[in-house]
């Protein structure tokens, strides 16, 4: 187990390495990840609780607005040309509004509106870091590699080769700056 958690799992690597345990390769990161490291364990499985899956047609199906129940989600062009003609051109999917959508019942197309609206504000203001999810360790060395001074002017490539270097080494593949150099050294 300790040497399975000492490294970083890319969602294809998780697929191959639950399909070599003869476990269901369906789900995101996390679930994937809970499923191994339940079978790493020695445990018998659990069943896994059934996600509510909507009936019927998408709600993109039809015309959106404000109104629109959510019942049927789906994060497609159609409901990304909703939130575009409402917010404007820099409205994106993100990760608190999707996790928003799933922690609360009830909520119209609106509601969805409002949480991405305030969450641009908090954006907007310099002390705010945007939420990043627990598997989203990718993003988070991405951020930190910009947050550190000696970074800046550097392009995403240049973060992208930084990830690349240490994502497969055993640890949190996490972004550290490169120690100083001491003074009278080279």
């Amino acid at each position: 187990m300790a040497e399975y958690r000492a490294y970083y799992w890319m969602k294809a690597d998780l697929i191959q390495f639950a399909r070599q345990l003869g476990l269901p390769t369906y789900g995101y990161k996390p679930e994937l990840n809970a499923r191994i490291e339940q079978r790493l364990r020695g445990l018998s499985e659990i069943a896994e609780p059934l996600r509510k899956q909507p009936k019927g047609p998408r709600d993109s199906d039809q015309p959106l607005r404000h109104n629109t129940p959510v019942i049927n989600y789906k994060s497609d062009d159609k409901t990304r040309a909703f939130f575009k003609s409402v917010i404007g051109p820099d409205f994106h999917f993100t990760y608190l509004m999707n996790q928003y959508r799933l922690a609360h019942d009830n909520l119209t197309y609106g509601n969805l509106v409002d949480v991405w609206v305030a969450e641009r504000d908090r954006r907007r203001r310099r002390d705010y870091g945007p939420a990043i999810a627990e598997h989203g360790k990718y993003n988070r060395f991405i951020r930190d590699f910009f947050d550190d001074e000696r970074n800046k002017g550097k392009s995403l490539g240049d973060a992208a080769k930084a990830w690349n270097a240490i994502k497969h080494k055993r640890g949190e593949p996490r972004y550290t700056a490169p120690a100083k150099p001491e003074r009278g050294s080279r």
